[in-house]
């Protein structure tokens, strides 16, 4: 292993961040920021699992069994949207990210500093 600035790095990866360094220096990098990002403002946010949790327990009013019967939290979300319409479902949602109460962590600011050329991401919030 090599150290970049204190940080243990495997020599099986290096080449593939050296490629990342590269590109993202050279102005031809973007970023995808996936599921647990926001974790790091603070591990409140709930992530799919847990969203799927709520939206299951808005459908049939009980929280879901141990061995979770419902495999994808978005299909859950579009049921709730039949049912009871977008703004409750948008309602729901609000209720359980606690968006307006966190700012982005150092690690977000971090990141942003970079000079990627867009920054993708799956979250939520």
């Amino acid at each position: 292993m090599s150290n970049v600035n204190d940080v243990p790095i495997d020599e099986s990866i290096k080449p593939y961040l050296d490629e990342i360094a590269e590109r993202l220096w050279s102005g031809h990098a973007a970023v995808m920021v996936g599921a647990g990002f926001s974790k790091n403002a603070n591990p409140a946010f709930p992530n799919w699992a847990q969203l799927g949790d709520v939206f299951y327990e808005k459908l049939h009013g009980e929280a879901p069994p141990d061995n979770k019967r419902y495999l994808n939290p978005l299909k859950l979300a579009d049921e709730v949207q039949a049912i009871s319409g977008r703004s409750a479902l948008e309602e729901l949602i609000r209720l359980h990210i606690p968006d307006e109460d966190y700012e982005p962590s150092p690690l977000h600011l971090s990141l942003l500093e970079l000079p990627w050329v867009d920054v993708f991401t799956t979250n939520y919030d």
